[in-house]
């Protein structure tokens, strides 16, 4: 039996469920099997930057914060071309895959995969549903209603 995936991702991390098309139940089943969370995408910028060196006196009074920077862009931009990576790697041993990434993440997260990954994917959710049930993820990808036969007949014709 060929292999799917469902995976919900966010900026801190994803979820990889398989989705089990078991004939004795009467849905499919996800069970968890990879997860890989990065604790540091959640932490605020003044965690990450502790140089007060640039920073100088205005003239209304206070503190600048220096020139300004874009850091918080190029860490965005880290975080997803490391999670495109651990998702290329993990597409590599399936053969489709349901993708759920946040709406701020989609595009450049699909522009980071590589050809090869981005064709076992053939649903594309711009949501972030890392805080979804089981239930729900397959709600979200119209997976719920579907009977294990015609989602079986599916996979094997698609």
């Amino acid at each position: 039996m060929k292999e799917t995936l469902v995976v919900v991702t966010d900026l801190a991390g994803y979820k990889a469920f398989r989705l089990d098309l078991d004939y004795g139940q009467r849905t499919p089943r996800l069970e968890i099997f990879q997860e890989f969370g990065n604790a540091e995408a959640h932490a605020h910028l003044v965690e990450k930057v502790t140089d007060l060196g640039g920073r100088y006196r205005r003239s209304m009074g206070g503190m600048s914060d220096g020139d300004p920077h874009n850091l918080e862009l190029e860490l965005r931009k880290r975080y997803v071309r490391q999670l495109a990576g651990r998702l290329n790697s993990l597409l590599r041993g399936a053969d489709r895959c349901y993708l759920a990434a946040g709406r701020k993440m989609n595009r450049p997260l699909w522009d980071e995969l590589e050809a090869q990954a981005r064709a076992k994917i053939e649903v594309n959710l711009p949501s972030d549903l890392t805080k979804a049930s089981k239930v729900e993820l397959l709600r979200c990808f119209n997976l719920a209603a579907a009977r294990p036969a015609a989602v079986a007949r599916a996979i094997s014709t698609g």
